[in-house]
């Protein structure tokens, strides 16, 4: 735990995104906050213009997910923080380091892509 918490400081500090529009309505969007059946939430936090953008999605059930994803613009997006991973005390599954996004509109995104959410975990994705 103490492992993950000095990561996700460290995360937060060194990422614009989670911190420059901390208390500004443009620097956090839902992508999904009403799957309830999934027990999943998604949501964007965006820093300046030109600050890379951060997709943070959580897995509140104890069952695995490949779960499809709306993402706020085209690309590679590499997964920054993955509380399943195996330093945290976790199995080790993810996305093997990101996911490349499909032109399958999903979420209100014109993007998507198949994420994998290990069971009860936040994965974050950072735009490339």
């Amino acid at each position: 735990m103490q492992r993950l918490v000095r990561d996700l400081n460290r995360l937060y500090r060194e990422t614009r995104a989670l911190h420059v529009n901390d208390t500004r309505p443009e620097g956090f969007a839902w992508i999904e906050s009403n799957d309830a059946e999934a027990g999943v939430y998604a949501w964007v936090r965006r820093g300046n213009a030109g600050d890379r953008q951060v997709v943070a999605v959580v897995n509140m059930t104890p069952v695995a997910r490949t779960y499809r994803l709306g993402l706020p613009a085209a690309g590679k997006w590499h997964e920054i923080l993955n509380t399943d991973a195996g330093v945290y005390g976790g199995g080790n599954r993810g996305n093997l380091g990101g996911v490349t996004t499909e032109k399958t509109p999903w979420h209100g995104q014109t993007q998507s892509a198949l994420v994998t959410l290990p069971p009860l975990s936040a994965v974050y994705l950072q735009q490339d």
